[in-house]
């Protein structure tokens, strides 16, 4: 039996494997079915009763309903992996390193939004310093100059884990008034971002970025202008405190026991002050082509038109070294290949694969060196971005039901469990095990949610970054350096939460050195001796400072996670829960239907809905990636 750690988890043999009802575990895989609409209803009412004001009181009772199975394992897989490691791995012959790298890239958080009280309880590890929540009080003043704090998120259950509530803004004029607490022109305040104006909220325009430190206290001046201009009215206060809120370590299982048993980063940023698109295109490209919104000033089909700029994939396929983008198999279609088509269409079918093809190279030791994996983006999405749209209230048998907790922080959890599970409980002794795989757990972009630290400034990619020179161009490329919006790519983005499992990682190990998405490509180019992509990836720290130990954690020592109760995803049966059809998409989940649209060349307005989505992808997503059906 295998001892009981100080926050909850359990390491040990394999006989710790609990019951699935109770423990979530993944090991526990035999009765495929899912609990009926009216059952996980029920569960999640009772949770959602248990959890009160108190932030995290009810989560014994969000626990013993029993997590679901998430990771889309089908009938398909030959047959299940181990959920347990069995026997003794050898260490890695070349010593403390890894040999395959795995990397899942979730939406739309904060570092301090996520792990901001990562040690608020335990204290921070001997000799560790941590740039977390309690080096604060830290606030920012409302529009009536009210301070509003940091703190746990409060509410029902659904409430906390589909906060923050409405979307925060996380275009790059949004993301400016929150690090600046600017709004100029004063206009800019309650428009869309297509309507908005230079400056676009910047410090006294581009040529000032840089030199300017940000204040990091305009996030709540920008969720309440968000708020009104989405709602047509001011949020009231405690609507606008969600601004300031944060998760608690017993919230979130699963990428607490990560963070604290692993290496957290917590001086990783992303790369741009900006949305999806141009952070994940910077991740693999080094390079966003100039662009700082996800549509604006050319449509989604300026992704298609952006000049065949390569991509580590590249490199790696030109080094002869194996990769793999991995993409939820009902969702059909991979974000990474649409924003880099120009680059990765000949690969469409070769190198990327579905969901399944994962969890069954784990099990067989057959991961390639990289594997790059998207969560689902669109219908009941689990990607971590806060849910788009009202929280619902159902009643069943009696009981009032609030949510249902649809996409919200609990679907991304109980996905990272079921990743990371397998890869602790890889074994092969030829192939790829949990003794040379580091997985790397990341984010996007901040999303619009607080984080206290200052982005640093950047090194501009140099690769004629840049649009028609007159700030709000779309990024043909002028070589003077000046982008859409005027942006010149010389600071970084928000913090993001960023984690390293591997053997040779040591528990409780914090890197607090500057960090940021370019320390992915770095990693690789300088495993395999490959060249640089741009200037922002030439010579930055890499993932090797996770490496720590001389000799390796055996996986049966590794913490077992345990998820949160979720309700049922699209593999259970239908896609779309009747109820949810007209539940509307998410803006990544809306991006990618403008992206296939695009490459389509579908000019009516793209999906907004789940069931829209779903049908969507069924007619044009489904045989565009993958091997042939």
């Amino acid at each position: 039996m295998g001892d009981a750690g100080d926050d909850g988890t359990t390491t040990g043999d394999a006989s710790t494997t609990g019951d699935a009802s109770t423990t979530g575990d993944a090991s526990n895989t035999g009765d495929r079915t899912r609990p009926s609409r009216r059952d996980f209803l029920l569960a999640g009412g009772a949770a959602a009763a248990g959890a009160a004001v108190g932030g995290v009181a009810g989560y014994a009772i969000g626990a013993a309903s029993g997590g679901q199975n998430q990771a889309g394992l089908t009938a398909a897989a030959a047959s299940d992996p181990p959920m347990q490691p069995e026997g003794t791995i050898p260490p890695r012959p070349a010593g403390p390193g890894f040999d395959h790298l795995v990397v899942v890239m979730f939406e739309n958080r904060s570092f301090d939004n996520l792990l901001g009280y990562l040690y608020s309880t335990t204290g921070v590890p001997e000799r560790q310093a941590f740039a977390g929540l309690d080096e604060g009080p830290f606030g920012n003043p409302d529009l009536e100059g009210r301070l509003v704090q940091t703190h746990p998120y409060t509410g029902s259950t659904d409430e906390i884990m589909s906060s923050p509530r409405p979307d925060p803004g996380e275009d790059y004029p949004h993301v400016n008034t929150q690090l600046f607490g600017i709004v100029d022109p004063s206009d800019n305040a309650h428009a869309q971002v297509a309507q908005m104006q230079a400056p676009f909220n910047a410090p006294s325009g581009a040529s000032a970025d840089a030199a300017t430190p940000p204040t990091m206290d305009g996030f709540v001046r920008d969720y309440i202008n968000t708020f009104h201009a989405e709602r047509g009215t001011a949020p009231t206060r405690d609507e606008a405190d969600a601004a300031m809120g944060s998760f608690s370590p017993d919230m979130l299982p699963v990428l607490s026991t990560l963070a604290r048993q692993f290496t957290v980063f917590d001086h990783w940023h992303c790369a741009v002050p900006g949305p999806t698109f141009a952070n994940r295109s910077f991740f693999h490209a080094s390079t966003s082509h100039g662009f700082v919104t996800n549509h604006d000033n050319g449509g989604y089909a300026k992704w298609r038109r952006a000049a065949p700029t390569p991509t580590i994939f590249n490199r790696l396929e030109d080094a002869g070294i194996s990769w793999c983008v991995y993409y939820d198999e009902h969702q059909h279609v991979s974000l990474t290949g649409l924003i880099h088509e120009p680059v990765l269409r000949p690969y469409w079918h070769s190198r990327f694969r579905p969901m399944r093809d994962f969890y069954q190279a784990c099990a067989d030791g057959t991961l390639p060196a990289y594997s790059f994996i998207e969560p689902r983006m669109v219908y009941d999405h689990n990607d971590m971005h806060p849910p788009v749209g009202d929280i619902r209230t159902t009643e069943v048998d009696g009981v009032p039901v609030t949510g249902g907790a649809i996409s919200d922080v609990r679907a991304g959890e109980a996905l990272l469990h079921e990743i990371y599970t397998v890869i602790r409980a890889s074994s092969t002794s030829d192939g790829s095990n949990a003794m040379n795989t580091m997985l790397l757990v990341t984010f996007d972009e901040h999303g619009g949610t607080f984080d206290h630290v200052p982005p640093p400034a950047a090194a501009p990619p140099g690769d004629a970054e840049g649009g028609d020179g007159d700030g709000a161009g779309a990024g043909a490329g002028d070589g003077a350096g000046v982008g859409e919006m005027g942006f010149t790519f010389d600071r970084l983005g928000v913090r993001v939460p960023a984690i390293a499992v591997s053997a040779y990682t040591a528990a409780g190990r914090v890197v607090g050195d500057p960090m940021h998405h370019g320390s992915l490509i770095s990693t690789l180019t300088t495993k395999y001796e490959l060249e640089p992509l741009t200037d922002r990836d030439r010579g930055a720290p890499t993932l090797d400072l996770a490496v720590t130990l001389d000799e390796p954690r055996t996986s049966a020592t590794w913490p077992q996670t345990h998820p949160q109760y979720t309700p049922r995803n699209p593999e259970s049966g239908e896609p779309v829960a009747d109820g949810d059809d007209d539940r509307p998409l998410s803006p990544p989940g809306r991006g990618l239907m403008g992206l296939l649209a695009a490459h389509k060349g579908i000019t009516d307005a793209p999906p907004v809905t789940y069931r829209q989505a779903h049908a969507f992808l069924e007619q044009h997503g489904r045989g565009l990636f993958g091997p042939p059906e």
